[in-house]
């Protein structure tokens, strides 16, 4: 009668640990999951790019597709590549390129991701 009770104990605890195991797992998963899409992804994994490749090999600044990252970034959330969005339109000079009805959409996108925060992240 040992013996069976014995072994009941060993299964129980080797399934509870697989049990805690899968838990485990799943929960680092999730984690994982919800702190990607709380921090987002970064600018380049974006059609929109601003940034294309000309003809000598050499980036070159593009202001429609910096524009449309304008448009998506607010409207959709995504901190991280708003940010490198907002980053690269101080670098390219971008308020003296765009209209002035695009220059309040980047001012409202400025705001939104608390674009004067990014010069001093920077220096």
């Amino acid at each position: 009668m040992m013996q069976g009770f014995g072994g009941d104990i060993t299964v129980n605890i080797i399934a509870s640990m697989i049990a805690s195991a899968i838990l485990l797992a799943a929960g680092f998963i999730w984690g994982k999951y919800k702190e990607r899409r709380k921090f987002g992804r970064n600018l380049e994994e974006y059609d929109f790019y601003p940034y294309t490749i000309n003809r000598d090999d050499m980036p070159e600044f593009n202001l429609k597709d910096f524009r449309l990252g304008m448009h998506y970034f607010l409207k959709n959330n995504d901190y991280t590549a708003a940010r490198q969005l907002i980053f690269i339109g101080e670098q390219n000079n971008v308020r003296a390129q765009l209209e002035p009805a695009e220059q309040k959409i980047y001012a409202k996108l400025f705001d939104k991701y608390e674009g004067g925060k990014i010069a001093d992240d920077t220096t």
